[in-house]
């Protein structure tokens, strides 16, 4: 159950509404504290991890496992991992977000001065002068920028609950661009 949005502060600018972002969520949001832009540095830190590693940094079989992973589980780093890579993990999941990578005032700085990125030229990178080592085919309609394991899987939709549909209240999407004709709405719902 989430908890209902409350809002944003203005000093600290903390934030306390439910972020849908699974094992990318930092501690503070999965505990329902407010949190402020660590979490985001969090955030990288896990798909940094996941794209060095190949697989999330926490795991569990449902939300409840995942949640309990991330708020008491410590991170294992693969041994093909640099020096460099693993301090820049540990620095962005730390669980203290004072003590994180990113989490203090010199947040930019702490992040372009790391080890990890010593090769970037952050001002050539700026003016896009830097060529990027990949650059995806655009115009195909043949999905060959994705994984074959994914683009010869059968297409299947998730059906609507038609309770849940019906419960809807239809006067929400007034103003949209489009509206389905054939929605017949729930005698159950307020007209």
């Amino acid at each position: 159950m989430s908890p209902k949005c409350s809002g944003v502060t203005d000093e600290p600018p903390l934030v306390t509404n439910w972020l849908n972002i699974c094992d990318k969520e930092g501690r503070r949001i999965v505990a329902y504290q407010p949190y402020d832009k660590s979490v985001d540095w969090w955030s990288f830190g896990v798909l940094l991890y996941e794209m060095l590693a190949g697989q999330p940094p926490f795991d569990g079989i449902d939300e409840e496992e995942l949640f309990q992973s991330i708020m008491e589980q410590n991170v294992s780093y693969p041994k093909t991992l640099t020096r460099e890579a693993v301090a820049i993990c540990k620095g962005l999941l730390t669980k203290h977000p004072a003590k994180r990578l990113g989490g203090g005032e010199d947040a930019e700085r702490e992040i372009r001065e790391h080890p990890f990125f010593r090769w970037i030229d952050w001002d050539r990178l700026e003016r896009l002068e830097i060529p990027p080592p990949f650059k995806p085919r655009t115009g195909g309609k043949k999905g060959e920028n994705f994984d074959k394991f994914f683009t010869a899987a059968p297409s299947v939709l998730t059906p609507s609950d038609p309770d849940i549909m019906e419960a809807i209240n239809q006067d929400d999407f007034e103003g949209f661009s489009f509206l389905n004709p054939d929605f017949a709405p729930s005698p159950l719902t307020a007209v």
